[in-house]
């Protein structure tokens, strides 16, 4: 299963960002959403966002790809609502083996990817922490996940995976928001054919080679 926690833990992941590693970001958790808690905490994150915040309808937000999806949950500790029992009130030197405060992981962002059709979607991260270049963590995390997969688990790609030069290519696409294309093109991602309306906003279809090692 696909898990990197926080960058001073996953070497790896620092080193293939490690500009978000020298900026000061929160310490975090990233996998693929197994659990029901953890999709439906995917689904929450994202309806505060496109429904919430940017007033996208909330029926059209889950759609008939989420069952077949594979679902990237990003999270960020935070401490635990505190102990209301009497104990809890007394000071410290009262209650010497009381344990120190539990933290609760924090949905922050997610993104999604249908397999069989190589479509990337739903990325969103949480308004307070959009600063810290989680987009990117995310968006690399799809490329990171489908370099993971042995040849078994890619059969359900192969509709999107082609030779090319000796070489196995796997094309993504996605519909970009017509503010966040540069956001896409830095990582790939190039316009084809022209904006259309999804879901009553303009939209861009966006497509790129992922050559697989």
């Amino acid at each position: 299963m696909f898990q990197a926690d926080g960058l001073a833990e996953n070497t790896n992941l620092s080193s293939l960002h490690p500009q978000i590693a020298m900026s000061g970001v929160p310490p975090y958790t990233l996998k693929v959403a197994k659990t029901k808690d953890e999709i439906e905490a995917a689904y929450d994150i994202r309806l505060e966002v496109f429904s919430v915040e940017q007033g996208f309808p909330v029926e059209t937000e889950i759609d008939e790809y989420d069952p077949v999806s594979v679902h990237f949950l990003l999270t960020t500790p935070i401490p635990s609502p505190p102990d209301t029992t009497v104990q809890s009130l007394l000071p410290d030197s009262l209650t010497p083996n009381r344990p120190h405060p539990s933290t609760t992981q924090k949905p922050i962002g997610t993104i999604r990817l249908v397999p069989d059709l190589g479509k990337v979607g739903r990325l969103v991260v949480d308004k307070e922490y959009r600063k810290y270049g989680f987009g990117k963590v995310l968006l690399c995390a799809v490329d990171d996940y489908i370099q993971g997969l042995n040849e078994e688990e890619r059969a359900v790609m192969k509709g999107i995976i082609r030779e090319e030069e000796g070489q196995k290519v796997a094309q993504l696409k996605l519909h970009a928001q017509m503010q966040v294309i540069p956001f896409y093109a830095k990582f790939g991602y190039r316009p084809v054919g022209e904006p259309f309306d999804e879901d009553g906003a303009p939209h861009q279809k966006m497509v790129k080679d992922l050559v697989l090692s």
